[in-house]
This record gives C-alpha cells, structure tokens and sequence, in this order.
C-alpha cells in the first residue's frame, strides 16, 4: 500500500513539473496579445514612457497604426515611431542605440520646471513630431485646462459685484486672492507679489506668502480639491485673482488664467507673453506686463475697486450674451468631438493619429525652439536693489549640455550609465562646452 502510494505521489511530482515547464515555455514563445493583431504594413508606435497607450491597432482617417507600450516591440520589423511624455523622460533610459528609421515624438504639456532639457534647441531637436503648449506644434496643448465654451459661460461659480463688496466690508476680505504653494519657481512670481502686497491687499491662503488660513473643509487635503466646486464657489467670492504662472513660455497656459476665467474673479495674469491671443475677448484679464511696477498695477486695481462699471467690463463673458468674442479660442474649442471622455484624452489620442498620418506619409522633421519656447529666469523682479539670485538658473544653464551630450551619443549609437552621462555633462558644463 505505502509503495503504491509513493509511486503514485511520484507520478503526481512528474506531472506537475512538467506542467510548469511547459507553461514556462508557453509564457516565453508565445507572442503578446498584440503582436498577433499586427498586419504586415501596419506601423507599430511605441510609447516608450508608458503613457495613455491601449496595446490595440486603431484607424485614424485613412490610416491605421498599432499603439503600444510593450517594450519588446522595440525590435519590431514595423516599428516606425516612438513616443515619449516629458516629465517621464529620463537620459539613462533612452532606446540607445537608435534604430534608423524611426522617429521620436515628445508630448508634453507640463512646465520646463519639470524638464528643463527642453528649453534648449539641442534636446529638443532630437525629436521629429510634438504635442506642446506650443501653436507652433504638431498638436498643440494650449487650451488643454480648459474644459470648454460652455464653463467660461456659466454661472454656476459667479458671485455678482454687489455680493462681492459685501464679502470685503463685512468679512474683512481683501479684493485680491492668491492661491499657491509652490514657492520655488523659474518666474519668481512670490517676489512680484510680495512687493505689490505693500501698495494693495492680498489674501494668500498657499503656503507661499502666506497670510490668512482657508476654512476648514477647504484646508484638509487641499490639493486633493484643486479642482472641487467648493474651492471654484471659493475663488469666485474674489474680485481679483493673481494668476501667476510659475514659468514663462509662449502659449503655457494652464489653471491658473482659467480658472479665475471660468468662476468670474478677474485674473491678474503673468506668464505666457501671447495669453491674450486666447481671452475670451479683449478685456478678460489684466496683464501684468502691462505696468511699469507693482506699485503702478495696484494704484489700477484701487480704482477698478471703487469703480463697479469699470471692474465689470472685465467679466463681459459672464454678463453678456456675446461675451465671448475670440475667433481664435472659439475655433479650437469647437473643435473638440462634443462627447469625450476627457481634454486630455482627446489631445492624446490626436496626437497618436497625427504621427500615425505623418508616418504613412514619411514626413518628419526636426523640432525647434519655437515648441517650447521660454523665458530664462533673469532677476526682473529683484526690487529695491534685492540681489536674490533664482536657483534654477544653473540648471537651466547645465541642461543646454544635456542635449548637446545626448545628441553625441546618438550620433554614435553609444550607450551610457547615469552616472557617467551626468559627470560628463557637469564637465562640459564647467569647461564651457555647451
């Protein structure tokens, strides 16, 4: 009995390791869902920083590519793009050596502050499509906080003018509101704002220049609530709102103008120098730029303050029925499919159809500064003889050696560790190679 039984455990042992072999060589040659799917013509595009993609072939027009994110396909016979988010993207985990006939695209709506390689020609012309904040790119970004027409329309936020002088005589409330806490930046906004707070009244409730506290259903996971109807019903008690962005570069955009646009609180805008090519008309916003000193911005608001009819040509979005007025900002909005999932899903997947048509069309080219062009940090707001020297310049000045130091290494189809690609660039960058 013992020795049927041990012959018998030892057949089980035997089936069972065989099971797992063969499973094992089921997993390692049998090809990913898929790769199957692939036809012959069809051109594989390979999110490299794994990035919205959905592993499926689809049709754009008259096209179709197959969009993936499975690494593996990198040695694909069909591959003919790969695509890469910014802020995703790092130097030691490129697809090195660059195989020939395949073309790189960069999307990427966030700050510089985020990847500074790509305010300088010599990285950014490593790539041949783009999905930037930029006009000037393949799909541009630039309207990719704004939900639509409709919110920049609405009520639901607004709180008329009369409610609002209520708000700063019986709630001791100043007329303007500043809402951040990212305190380091390349536009050295909190300097600006702290100089025009000795000539007006600002309520900082960020962590930057902090001065008045948010309540308290606002106050716990406050980021969590950057976009909630209670911090929106918030802003919207402000006449003013300073919108600062914390970089400076053509068409970046962001929250920060359009939120303030959207609940009918004024924004005093400073960031991208073309951000009046997209108001909803031309009296939407006060810009910065527009002032000599903050002194000079702050005497304005003072009179917009006192003055109802003169603040309220500022909110003709909200109290007009033709409110919105820019061609520009309506055509690019009704653009948009009217059902999608989300701005951003849909800028997505444009971009992937845009690369797949310039595939099958074998147009490519080189990007250049004008996608990604910003504004080098330059002491403008050192007020009063203030020698503070913003960190980010020596970044922003090592990066330039980034690119021109990948550029050799692709030209040689030559590989590298972090380590070394870093020491060599901080070499460059002190001996003046860059």
């Amino acid at each position: 009995m013992i020795m049927c039984w041990m012959k018998f455990r030892t057949l089980f042992l035997i089936i069972g390791f065989c099971g797992i072999v063969l499973l094992i060589i089921q997993v390692h040659l049998t090809p990913d869902h898929d790769e199957t799917s692939i036809s012959k013509d069809e051109p594989v595009i390979l999110w490299w920083t794994p990035f919205g993609s959905d592993g499926a072939s689809r049709t754009c027009g008259q096209f179709r590519c197959h969009f993936t994110q499975n690494r593996s396909h990198r040695n694909h016979h069909n591959l003919k793009a790969i695509l890469f988010y910014g802020s995703n993207l790092e130097v030691n985990d490129l697809p090195i050596p660059r195989a020939p006939g395949v073309q790189w695209g960069l999307l990427h709506e966030e700050s510089p502050k985020n990847n500074l390689m790509f305010v300088h020609e010599e990285a950014l012309k490593l790539f041949n499509y783009s999905s930037t904040f930029s006009r000037f790119s393949d799909v541009p970004l630039t309207l990719v906080d704004l939900p639509g027409e409709e919110e920049l329309l609405d009520k639901k936020f607004f709180t008329p003018t009369n409610e609002k002088n209520r708000l700063v005589k019986e709630e001791n409330r100043a007329p303007l509101l500043y809402l951040q806490s990212n305190c380091d930046t390349l536009s050295d906004r909190d300097l600006y704002i702290s100089e025009l707070m000795k000539y007006i009244r600002v309520d900082a409730f960020g962590a930057c220049l902090n001065n008045r506290n948010l309540p308290d259903d606002l106050r716990k996971n406050y980021i969590e609530k950057l976009h909630s109807d209670k911090l929106k019903k918030f802003v919207g008690k402000y006449k003013f709102t300073l919108a600062f962005e914390n970089a400076v570069c053509d068409d970046y955009i962001t929250e920060k103008l359009w939120r303030p646009l959207i609940v009918g609180s004024v924004p005093i805008y400073y960031g991208s120098p073309t951000f009046k090519d997209w108001l909803p008309n031309d009296s939407s916003a006060i810009g910065v730029q527009d002032f000599e000193s903050p002194k000079h911005l702050a005497e304005f608001l003072q009179q917009l303050v006192k003055n109802d009819t003169a603040y309220e040509q500022y909110l003709r979005h909200k109290l007009t029925k033709t409110g919105i007025s820019n061609d520009r900002l309506l055509k690019n909005l009704r653009k948009r499919p009217e059902e999608i999932v989300s701005v951003f899903e849909y800028y997505l997947r444009t971009f992937e159809c845009q690369v797949c048509a310039k595939i099958h069309r074998n147009e490519s080219r080189k990007l250049t500064r004008k996608e990604y062009r910003c504004q080098k940090p330059d002491g403008r707001f050192n007020f009063n003889g203030n020698n503070v020297e913003n960190s980010w310049i020596d970044v922003w000045n090592a990066e330039k050696c980034t690119g021109k130091l990948l550029t050799e290494y692709l030209l040689k189809n030559k590989s590298f560790l972090g380590r070394d690609f870093n020491t060599k660039k901080m070499e460059m960058y002190r001996n003046n190679q860059c």
